[in-house]
């Protein structure tokens, strides 16, 4: 082939393969894939007893990620229960094989937990969670716990966060689970006994209580169905220690500690006490938690402005006072519009969403508000808070210095004199020099008489 032939030949070629990536069509390959996975067999079989298994295997529709949604590999969406560590899970394309770290124990009903956010390799995930019982007795026990975990800092439902129960003394063997995303969960196929449940907030997944992490435990008899809920929070050894004060006004100071306080212990005014420069003490009236004053103060605040503006009887009194009820109105029917929306949306969602836990319990403060008995002048002062007790019930006296700041007095404007002018200085930047006053007309002055002409 002849060199004029041959690129007459590479042109036609590569105009036709710009004329087939233009041309218009389904992406090769078929559709697109926006099913999520779907486990189609187990072995053994879900509601097995006497199982000889030594592993539990996973069927799949098609092949899984390695990498599920939200964890680093597969054990962050695998779970076994009970469990003397984590379970051993291998991938192997369309199908997940869950091992002990040991051999399954005699007699003994095993769970496996499949979580939410397995995926496809398109990237589907799954938004049900399945669970697969089996027992090498002859029976599945039918004890279960269900309840909630929450963030007690917060009272925020914790959800990722994981629960474990032990028995006795036996600290490696433990029924496990995880809650939703909404901090629900649920350990199912307990035999009857007493166990030691703990909760923690598993910030980093990695499966173990690390420091600073927040944890809660609490002991439940078994005998059927049980509920208990878990209010997670740092425990330590130190007590709580006063690391500030806010003078609000003369009469009353916002204390700050740099951990939460018990919740169940009520502080007495005589356990804070403020000294004045000459050692002299000043009383304190009261003292109450500072979440109950700032709604309070807020209240108050509202009813002021709105007692302020209904008051102002002035064409812009009126018109912020429309303003502000139009907002109100515009509020109040976003509310009942978006309540509306979300009615539909749960009629055509054929997934339910899921509704969050209420806490039962008041969240965790570290502020306090101290009323005093008599007002504080300006000057330096001592404060010292006795036998505080923290969330973990540990003691603490500690202290501190704090300064009453002189007010500063607002100087009256100068009144100007009459006949003099401002500087030029006082007025805006950019503004022209100010014109030089004209100096007063003189009235005209008669000439002598000698020189007046003569008549």
């Amino acid at each position: 082939m002849s060199s004029r032939r041959c690129a007459a030949w590479l042109a036609g070629v590569a105009a036709a393969s710009v004329a087939a990536c233009a041309s218009p069509g389904a992406p090769p390959g078929g559709p697109v894939d926006k099913t999520p996975p779907v486990i189609v067999k187990v072995t053994p079989d879900s509601g097995t007893t006497n199982s000889k298994a030594k592993a539990v295997t996973i069927t799949f529709s098609e092949v899984v990620s390695e990498r599920p949604r939200g964890a680093e590999d597969l054990s962050g969406v695998v779970v076994l229960s009970p469990s003397d560590g984590p379970a051993r899970v291998q991938w192997q394309r369309d199908r997940i094989t869950v091992r002990p770290r040991k051999d399954f124990r005699p007699n003994t009903a095993y769970s496996v937990t499949v979580m939410p956010g397995l995926t496809d390799l398109s990237g589907n995930a799954t938004r049900r969670e399945r669970v697969i019982v089996f027992s090498t007795g002859a029976a599945i026990p039918k004890g279960i716990v269900r309840g909630a975990v929450f963030d007690w800092t917060t009272n925020k439902p914790a959800g990722g966060a994981l629960i474990d129960a032990q028995v006795g003394k036996d600290t490696t063997f433990k029924w496990i689970a995880r809650a939703d995303s909404v901090g629900r969960f649920t350990v199912p196929f307990l035999p009857s006994g007493t166990y030691t449940f703990h909760a923690h907030i598993d910030a980093n997944r990695n499966g173990k209580l690390d420091p600073r992490e927040l944890w809660d435990s609490v002991a439940v008899t078994v005998a059927d169905s049980s509920r208990v809920d878990f209010y997670a929070f740092v425990h330590d050894t130190l007590g709580a220690r006063i690391v500030g004060v806010d003078v609000k006004d003369s009469v009353t100071l916002r204390l700050t500690f740099d951990r939460p306080l018990s919740p169940d212990v009520t502080l007495q005014p005589s356990q804070v006490e403020i000294q004045r420069p000459d050692s002299s003490r000043i009383e304190v009236r009261s003292l109450q938690r500072a979440a109950i004053y700032d709604s309070l103060a807020r209240v108050r605040e509202a009813a002021a402005k709105d007692s302020a503006m209904r008051a102002d009887t002035s064409k812009t009194g009126r018109a912020l006072l429309a303003r502000n009820d139009s907002m109100k109105a515009m509020q109040q029917r976003d509310s009942i519009e978006r309540a509306r929306q979300e009615a539909r949306r749960a009629v055509r969602d054929t997934i339910p969403k899921l509704i969050p836990p209420v806490p039962t319990r008041t969240v965790l403060v570290s502020d306090l508000i101290a009323v005093l008995a008599e007002p504080l002048v300006p000057a330096t002062y001592r404060i010292v808070t006795h036998d505080v007790i923290s969330v973990s019930r540990v003691k603490r006296t500690s202290e501190r210095t704090f300064t009453r700041s002189k007010p500063v007095e607002k100087k009256p404007p100068e009144a100007a004199k009459p006949g003099t002018a401002k500087p030029d200085s006082a007025k805006a930047p950019g503004a022209a020099p100010r014109a030089a006053p004209a100096a007063p007309a003189q009235p005209p002055t008669r000439p002598p008489s000698s020189q007046l002409p003569t008549p």
